[in-house]
């Protein structure tokens, strides 16, 4: 019989749940890989069919984790909300700037990052600041047979935002260009606060903490050396965001053309921006469901809105393709199919199941650049893969469990590997090796789960309080995550869309204080004898069982391949061993 509380359901909170459900099963996932085991990048010598030796420095390594360090820094945690007096933190976190104080600090700590390296850019950055510069120079062999923006033309819109930044500061000058990737750092997280302070505005307490937690997470200030989309498009995403759920408040058309004009050039900076634009009307036809009795007067502006985010995309993708027949003598330039790069994360990579192995391009050239008989290949080389599933289910298996966890169980986010191998300064070359790298490695394997951890507590704590406003973000994150279960995979992808998780950890663990502090009221007035502590020493044995029994499970190997652990273990200890050692020797 269904219960009278699923009768009343509606619709939205269906849909809502569906996908809350979903999140929570992920989350849960990626939270017990994270606290058993890691994944980490480096370089890998080996020995190629022709008796060659070579090195790649874009391998994974699979790792076991300590467990215990996790345990204990969640239980410290737990204990300190319940016991410490905040009284005094309160009256600072929430006076009228420290927010966005947190946030400016986060830009100047970004900023000192930039002027210690001043590293030039390597791979697809280089080659778009470079396309840039040679486009201000009026050169366009870019878009000759071959050469990159014929191979890639959807990084022209990248390459337009580099070339407006070289009329401003010059071509070519890479350390402007990251100190202002430093601004929109600071400005994605004040809207992370923003959006934070909206959502649970009973709460204004988490408004400040979100920018705390995301001066924190030090991946993605780091990412303010990556001359490339990720950044500037995420600013403008999260500008988008901000304005959706402003509207809802304040109810002003305006907001809503801001929001989507800015997702619009979210997407042209960065295609992957898409998948915030579909969490976006996502979020729209819900809210649509759920006033659907409430009029035309609030369902136009919504309307409006989808229609300009739809419209915004294909106008962007139009201008694009119209930018470029003006600088290519009015030919149209096709590129790879996007399909190829679907096929790619369906093979094995150089580093890791699903990696980037030159498939996409090596295709295009057996085609002799042929869109539509690359397509075709791509097609058969699809079906291939996909017919062999069934025949090998554990090899199928243990592909997407490797390709899943090299992503998302990365907790340097590919941060150390983007500046590593790069001329400049080098003033971070203390954070690349040695005791630098450890310290930084071990604050961001901590960091990683206790943020996955708060994400869980949300995911259970919110689930039915949870509103249609804020599952846009959990919304985000699952496009993410299913989208890059089949395209190439990369720590680069990952990072943009874990940072959506930093306002939902501040919140779950929120929510958690707030039932501690309830059982421990209840408690304190009722006694451990009553039923109320009965019931409470009970579930805390079981909550012990249940952690005693994963972890005398971890060290089997269902788990170990359930959780990509183990594989690397002594692999990684002599080469960091070896790379220390190395360091060391130097004058």
């Amino acid at each position: 019989m269904m219960s009278d509380e699923n009768r009343k359901l509606s619709p939205v909170e269906y849909l809502k749940r569906t996908a809350w459900i979903l999140f929570a099963i992920i989350i849960g996932y990626l939270l017990i890989a994270s606290i058993f085991s890691t994944c980490y990048l480096g370089a890998y010598s080996y020995q190629t069919a022709s008796g060659a030796t070579e090195v790649n420095r874009e391998h994974t390594f699979y790792m076991r984790d300590f467990f215990v360090q996790h345990f204990v820094v969640f239980i410290g945690f737990s204990f300190w909300l319940i016991v410490s007096r905040t009284e005094k933190i309160k009256k600072i976190v929430l006076s009228r700037y420290f927010g966005a104080a947190v946030c400016a600090a986060a830009g100047i700590a970004a900023v000192l990052l930039v002027l210690a390296g001043q590293y030039y850019p390597k791979y697809d950055q280089r080659h778009v600041i470079e396309a840039a510069a040679r486009l201000n120079q009026h050169i366009y062999t870019d878009f000759e047979q071959g050469d990159y923006l014929f191979v890639f033309p959807f990084q022209t819109g990248v390459v337009l935002y580099f070339q407006i930044l070289s009329f401003l500061f010059g071509n070519g000058n890479h350390v402007a260009f990251q100190i202002v990737n430093c601004l929109w750092i600071a400005l994605t997280y004040y809207f992370f606060m923003k959006i934070a302070g909206i959502l649970w505005e009973e709460h204004p307490a988490r408004q400040a903490w979100t920018a705390v937690l995301c001066i924190l997470f030090l991946p993605y200030l780091l990412y303010a050396t990556f001359l490339y989309g990720t950044v500037v498009g995420m600013a403008f995403a999260m500008l988008t965001f901000y304005m959706m759920l402003r509207y809802e408040r304040d109810s002003k058309v305006r907001y809503l053309l801001i929001g989507g004009l800015s997702m619009a050039v979210a997407i042209v900076i960065k295609s992957n921006y898409v998948i915030f634009m579909i969490a976006a009307v996502i979020y729209l036809v819900l809210k649509l469901m759920q006033e659907r009795n409430s009029g035309l007067r609030n369902a136009v502006p919504r309307l409006l809105l989808m229609g300009m985010l739809i419209g915004g995309f294909l106008l962007g993708r139009l201008g694009v393709d119209a930018y470029i027949r003006s600088l290519n003598g009015g030919e149209a330039v096709k590129g790879i199919p996007m399909t190829a790069w679907i096929a790619m994360g369906l093979q094995d990579g150089k580093g890791a199941p699903g990696w980037y192995n030159g498939y996409n391009n090596g295709v295009y050239i057996e085609n002799d650049y042929d869109y539509e008989r690359t397509s075709a290949a791509v097609m058969e080389e699809m079906k291939r893969i996909v017919r062999g599933y069934p025949k090998d289910i554990n090899t199928s298996v243990s592909f997407f469990v490797k390709k899943v966890s090299s992503q998302w169980n990365n907790p340097t986010f590919q941060s150390l590997w983007i500046l590593e191998e790069r001329p400049g300064r080098g003033g971070l070359d203390w954070l690349l090796s040695g005791g630098g790298r450890y310290a930084y490695i071990f604050w961001v394997n901590i960091l990683h789960t206790w943020i996955l951890a708060g994400v869980f507590l949300y995911s259970v704590l919110r689930f039915k309080k949870g509103t249609v406003e804020e599952s846009i973000l959990p919304i985000t994150f699952l496009g993410g995550f299913l989208f890059h279960l089949f395209w190439e995979a990369e720590g680069l992808y990952a990072i943009l869309y874990f940072p959506v998780l930093l306002p939902l950890a501040v919140c779950g663990y929120g929510e958690w204080r707030s039932y501690l502090l309830m059982k421990k009221e209840q408690i304190v007035t009722a006694g451990w004898n009553s039923e109320e502590g009965k019931l409470l020493r009970r579930n805390l044995i079981l909550c012990a069982a249940a952690v005693i029994l994963v972890c005398a499970l971890s060290y089997t190997d269902p788990f170990a391949k359930l959780f990509a652990r183990n594989e690397s273990t002594g692999v990684f200890d002599t080469y960091t061993q070896e790379m220390v050692h190395e360091m060391d020797m130097l004058p």
